[in-house]
């Protein structure tokens, strides 16, 4: 099964993206946007799990959970990988201020490579993926998108757990079921 570990977005810090992607970015089939369920800040990628690794897998996202109290997040501002200029993925940033999902991921992330889990190669940059480019045109429609839009705004939020997800590929795009809430309790 196709697994990644995330921070669920409450309903105040979700609305204002379901409002842009629905209201304000214009349908395209050269763009993937994201549904309101699919929104999400990833904190680790797994990929493929096998049946017989997903309770140690589960183990390490609570042991991880349990040493990091719950923080606050806030949205900031509107971007894209890997450029503005070139995007194929357009997100909305994260503040962090705690380092709270940085602290989650480099407590998870030794264990995980214990499991056979590649570690994070990347610098950590938490955000929400709102679409994803399937086109020059696509590139060229969210790069428009990144110039003329105010970020958008919502309240901040204090997060309590992390998600385990079984990601569900399907025709009409991703579904995510989730598989385990580690509570934080640092």
């Amino acid at each position: 099964m196709r697994c990644f570990v995330a921070v669920e977005l409450d309903h105040a810090t979700r609305r204002p993206l379901v409002k842009l992607i629905d209201e304000r970015l214009p349908r395209t089939r050269d763009v993937r946007w994201c549904t309101g369920q699919q929104l999400h800040v990833t904190l680790k990628f797994l990929g493929e799990v096998r049946e017989q690794d997903l309770q140690p897998v589960c183990a390490v996202v609570k042991a991880a959970a349990d040493q990091v109290t719950p923080f606050p997040l806030a949205l900031t501002r509107l971007g894209a990988f890997p450029n503005a200029r070139s995007p194929r993925v357009m997100w909305c940033g994260v503040r962090d201020d705690h380092g709270g999902c940085r602290r989650w991921l480099e407590l998870a992330d030794p264990l995980l490579a214990d499991l056979g889990f590649e570690r994070e190669s990347r610098a950590f940059s938490p955000h929400i993926t709102l679409g994803r480019g399937k086109s020059a045109a696509g590139a060229r429609l969210m790069r428009e998108q990144l110039e003329s839009l105010a970020s958008p705004t919502a309240p901040e939020t204090l997060v309590r757990e992390v998600v385990l997800y079984e990601s569900l590929l399907k025709p009409g795009g991703a579904e995510y079921r989730p598989l385990l809430t580690a509570s934080l309790q640092g």
